[in-house]
């Protein structure tokens, strides 16, 4: 039998535990709360609405798995997702490689170099409809100055209705979507670079390491972690693109530079098949588990997050 003092001193431990408790569940139950009121509720909301037939107002009518059997049929649908793969190939990999070249060459000794880093990296930050306006008279046939500047060095017969061509509208988009986010690539692949140790350049330098040499066999591989890292950003950011491609094309034309937000967008809200819409976030959403999942897994940057937390 345990005698008064152990008892006493179980109590106090006891009274402890139930105390952390109740902190630990003060700090954490706001958090819990509003991640299940603004995440988990919308996500079981969506995959319930994906089984009903219904405008988004009135009566819900339950027809099952229609609305996923209707995707198979769906060539708006398949265009989209073949949208999404060209997007992400002629995204990702341009940016990233834009990037790192222009943190190489702005991670050496350059006058004025802030003030090109801050250029570079400002269409990161204006709004993706601004940038939109902007580039629509940029591509304007007309009256542009990509047009203008075309007819000026001889090439009049490259001019065309960029974004209103089948052949062109998406690439056209592309072509932005790289120039606004490269610059966000090179800040950072600039945090990588100047997180290798000055001792690595030294004993470059004494084994007569060339300057391709000191990119390609020191710079590059040990900024792996942040290519990871913007390979797993630029597959989301793919995913979740929108107000760009709407405002200047709305996934037109034909359909010709539809995603499948853009299509999601025009059923729910266009249509009105808000069930219809439904099913495709949800396809959507299964879409971006499955791609983190399996980068996370054959990536090697699942244990670089695992590290982290």
């Amino acid at each position: 039998m345990k005698n008064h003092g152990e008892a006493r001193g179980d109590a106090i431990r006891k009274i402890a535990g139930w105390k952390r408790r109740v902190e630990l569940g003060g700090f954490i139950g706001p958090a819990v709360f509003l991640f299940a009121l603004f995440v988990v509720y919308p996500i079981i909301y969506l995959v319930y609405g994906s089984f009903f037939s219904w405008s988004g107002v009135g009566t819900m009518e339950w027809i099952g798995w229609a609305n996923y059997a209707r995707l198979a049929g769906d060539w708006i649908f398949r265009l989209a997702l073949r949208n999404e793969v060209l997007w992400a190939l002629f995204t990702i990999f341009p940016q990233m490689f834009l990037g790192f070249i222009l943190a190489v060459c702005l991670n050496r000794p350059l006058f004025g170099r802030n003030i090109y880093r801050a250029i570079l990296y400002m269409p990161a930050v204006i709004s993706p409809v601004v940038i939109g306006i902007i580039w629509q008279s940029i591509y304007d046939p007309y009256m542009g100055p990509l047009a203008d500047f075309l007819r000026s060095v001889g090439l009049g017969s490259w001019v065309r209705a960029w974004l209103a061509e089948p052949q062109t509208a998406l690439f056209a988009i592309i072509a932005v979507n790289v120039w606004k986010w490269t610059g966000w690539s090179m800040i950072m692949y600039l945090a990588g670079l100047q997180g290798i140790p000055e001792e690595v350049y030294e004993a470059a330098t004494i084994d007569g390491v060339n300057v391709f040499q000191r990119v390609t066999k020191i710079m590059w591989p040990m900024c792996r972690g942040t290519t990871l890292t913007l390979i797993l950003l630029g597959v989301i950011g793919t995913l979740q693109e929108f107000a760009l491609v709407y405002v200047l094309t709305k996934g037109g034309p034909n359909h010709a530079s539809e995603l499948l937000t853009t299509h999601i967008f025009n059923e729910a809200f266009t249509l009105r098949n808000m069930g219809y819409a439904s099913a495709i976030s949800v396809v959507l959403l299964i879409i971006g588990v499955v791609m983190s999942m399996l980068q996370l897994r054959y990536t090697g940057s699942g244990k670089t997050a695992r590290g982290v937390l």
